[in-house]
């Protein structure tokens, strides 16, 4: 423990009308010398070489008797402190200032209380003796003195009300100072607050300014004592401020508090040169006071946080123990008091209604009395360790009743002591059994949505502030991730593809929260880099006990899919329709012209003998190009027909291996120069297709292949078909190893007439026919591809039924 000042070390003579008294512990720790006299007819044979004289009262009878300790032939005189129960109003004040009493305490009261008035009275006594030896002077300084011991008095019984503390404070620094005005101003972050102010200062309360922008900031971050004799002359001042606030001169003293700096006091003059060091030395006991006073009322709050409405209810009813009794009787707290053998010497109502009694038929009892053996044998360790030690206990347990069933307390115990300075067990239980089930049933209410989110087979994710905290089995399939130890604590955001985290940010954000958002469509990024498209949607719930935001993510990637192949068929059969009707309107003029352009060959031979041999070759080659250019319309026009698939032809059994075979039987040729051809081709069931239209497919999608494979480069090359068999259908698949195609000219490959073909080397309309034909039959045509590594385009076709 601290122990004071040698300069205020002490001989105390302690009367009290009992052999022991609960002071002398303490006064012993703070290093005074004690002398302890029971009853004041021994006091009065022990008075010589005391310093300072306690008196306990133990009734108002016994202040009266106080009056014979009083001994004006001693020089100097022992200061006399009484020490009074409650209530104050039974006191006779009149008696306890016809005996000379230089200050009381009302119990009870804490023990630095105690301290701070012996340390005070220790000052005063020696500045009363400097005084007798130093002169006019120093009797100044002992008048300042008691008067800061009166203006200590009056702060005690403010109470721990902080602005009645702080504008008394002000209030008597600037008068014992001569100052025109004083403020106390306490630090708040970087900026410096007035929180009392008094004279010419009053006007400035709540005013805020830069802890760096003023000498009293200045005073406050570094913890001294700064003062000013003209703020006209000092450069630390700001002169514009005190000009406008006619400051002259002041003196700022820093406050401390459980030894930090939290603000100032100051007093300010009208004048220059208006103070002199005992106007200093004022205020910085007035610092001290205020700095004391704050520690305590925080020091007070911090340690009976708890019990701090309990305590402030005990101060304020003591004049009435009806009320008192009253209000504790309708508390919902259960309170008690026990003896130091552990007995019950004061319960309330509800806490005898706990234990199904009375009372009356409570007090007197121990704890072994009213709850099983080992609780009991529990609490007893707990009682006597806050008893001898005087430090409050806090804890939280399960207590089981005699019957059986189980509670929960949290209990607050603290020592006391009653008017008789006997030490008490004091203590006030709130009973948390509800509060206990309700965390019980939170948890199992969690444990029940986990294991739902777990059998979900949507994706479920669960984010706090951006960091994943769970991603259930359904999500990790989603993400083709093993385990969810590596995806824990990243953000989900970076799990979305680039182009849609600005969509989904309202929903991860949680600004939507409250209710479930409306559905958002983005695409994810799986451990491999593909893209898995998903309806998200979010909603707030708690999650371990805490506010989280679970993401559903619905994988619609097939049903995408499934509606881009819609859309295109819709558009192909569109397309269809046209195409069936702008080959009927060209096919007519078309046989014209080429009938016409057969007329004119013949002719050129006929008149072949009177046209020159030049100008006869010239007339051919124009005929020959014409012919060309209307056998291509000619193909197109074709093509366009089957485009609409207006043939009419009927679908048959067909063997899918022969009709492979026929189609590289005619593109045999052309590959033999660009790659190796490789068959890889099972035994499998007939489809139901057209031979002819497969035989187009097939060998469209040869000749594609053979086209992207660059020339000259036949060992390196390669074309690959295979047919297998898969369920009910039949596959075929037709790979290259050239170029590959890229990912935006992929999603439009089937579209009509779209190519990418140089200018005369292709319509647009073989992989879209192709489409066509190969859907009109019942099957699917797809396409994978990987730049610089090639393509693969799959058929599948429904295995005939026999």
């Amino acid at each position: 423990m601290e122990r004071p000042d040698a300069a205020l070390v002490m001989k105390l003579l302690l009367v009290s009308p009992e052999a022991s008294c609960f002071l002398v512990p303490f006064l012993t720790d703070w290093g005074h010398e004690v002398r302890h006299a029971v009853g004041i007819e021994q006091a009065g044979a022990m008075l010589r070489g005391v310093e300072g004289v306690l008196v306990a009262c133990a009734s108002a009878a016994s202040v009266e008797d106080i009056a014979r300790l009083s001994t004006p032939e001693m020089r100097p005189r022992p200061f006399l402190l009484a020490v009074v129960p409650a209530p104050v109003e039974q006191m006779p004040l009149d008696a306890l200032l016809a005996a000379a009493v230089d200050d009381f305490l009302v119990m009870p009261f804490e023990p630095a209380q105690l301290r701070m008035r012996l340390e005070w009275l220790a000052r005063r006594r020696t500045a009363g003796m400097q005084a007798t030896q130093e002169g006019p002077s120093s009797r100044g300084a002992l008048e300042r003195l008691s008067a800061i011991i009166q203006t200590q008095n009056e702060v005690a019984s403010a109470g721990l009300e902080l602005d009645k503390m702080m504008w008394l404070i002000a209030e008597r620094a600037r008068q014992l100072c001569g100052a025109s005005g004083a403020s106390v101003a306490l630090a708040e972050g970087d900026e410096l607050v007035y929180q009392a102010n008094t004279g010419s200062s009053a006007a400035h309360r709540g005013f805020r300014l830069k802890l760096s922008q003023s000498l009293t900031g200045m005073s406050i971050l570094r913890g001294e004592v700064l003062h000013t004799r003209d703020t006209e002359n000092d450069p630390r001042v700001n002169v514009a401020a005190t000009r406008a606030t006619n400051i002259r001169s002041m003196i700022i003293v820093p406050l401390q508090r459980v030894g930090s700096t939290v603000g100032a006091i100051n007093v300010s003059y009208d004048d220059p040169n208006a103070y002199d060091d005992l106007d200093v030395r004022t205020l910085e006991l007035m610092g001290r006071l205020l700095g004391a006073a704050m520690s305590n009322a925080a020091d007070f709050e911090s340690k009976h946080a708890l019990v701090s409405e309990f305590a402030s209810a005990l101060s304020a009813l003591q004049q009435s123990q009806q009320l008192f009794h009253s209000f504790m009787n309708h508390s919902p707290v259960l309170a008690f008091m026990k003896d130091e053998e552990g007995r019950r010497v004061w319960v309330n109502e509800p806490y005898a209604r706990f234990f199904h009694r009375d009372v009356e038929s409570i007090l007197g009892r121990a704890d072994t009395e009213l709850l099983p053996t080992e609780v009991a044998e529990r609490l007893r360790k707990e009682d006597l360790h806050v008893l001898s030690s005087g430090k409050p206990y806090h804890s939280e347990q399960m207590v089981p009743s005699l019957e059986g069933t189980t509670y929960y307390w949290l209990n607050h115990k603290f020592t006391l002591r009653d008017a008789a300075g006997r030490k008490l067990l004091g203590g006030v239980i709130l009973d948390i059994t509800a509060r206990k089930q309700a965390e019980e049933s939170l948890r199992r209410s969690e444990e029940s949505f986990r294991a739902l989110i777990e059998g979900l087979p949507e994706a479920v994710f669960v984010h706090r502030e951006g960091c994943l905290l769970y991603v259930n089995p359904a999500g990790l399939d989603f993400l083709d991730q093993r385990s969810a130890e590596g995806l824990t604590g990243t953000s989900l955001l970076e799990l979305i593809h680039p182009e849609d985290r600005r969509a989904a940010a309202p929903v991860l954000e949680g600004s939507l929260a409250g209710s479930r958002t409306s559905m958002r469509e983005v695409r994810f990024l799986r451990a491999g880099g593909q893209a898995r498209t998903a309806e998200l949607s979010a909603i707030r719930v708690l999650f371990n006990g805490e506010a989280a935001t679970v993401v559903s993510a619905r994988d619609i990637t097939e049903r995408k899919q499934m509606q881009a192949r819609l859309l295109l068929a819709d558009r192909l059969s569109s397309l269809g329709t046209l195409a069936a009707g702008v080959a009927h309107e060209i096919n007519n003029p078309l046989a014209f012209v080429l009938s016409n352009l057969g007329f004119l060959q013949e002719e050129c031979q006929l008149l072949a003998k009177e046209l020159p041999g030049e100008r006869l070759r010239e007339v051919e080659d124009v005929l020959r190009e014409t012919r060309h250019g209307a056998d291509r319309v000619r193909h197109i026009v074709r093509d366009l027909r089957t485009l609409s698939r207006d043939e009419g032809e009927q679908l048959s059994d067909v063997d899918v291996c022969g009709v492979v075979e026929s189609s590289l039987g005619l593109v045999r040729n052309e590959l033999r120069y660009k790659a190796r051809l490789v068959k890889d081709l099972e035994p499998v069931p007939r489809v139901r297709a057209s031979e002819g239209r497969l035989g187009q497919v097939l060998l469209n999608l040869l000749i594609n292949a053979a086209q992207a494979l660059p020339v000259g480069q036949p060992e390196r090359n390669e074309v690959c078909v295979r047919v297998r068999a898969v369920a009910e259908r039949v596959v075929i698949e037709v790979r290259d190893s050239g170029s590959g195609i890229a990912p935006e000219v992929r999603d439009r490959i089937f579209d009509p007439f779209f190519t990418t073909k140089p200018v005369g080397m292709g319509t647009g309309l073989g992989l879209s026919i192709c489409h066509g034909i190969v859907t009109g039959m019942g099957g699917e045509i797809s396409v994978e591809s990987e730049l610089g590594r090639g393509s693969t385009f799959r058929i599948s076709l429904p295995v005939a039924r026999v």
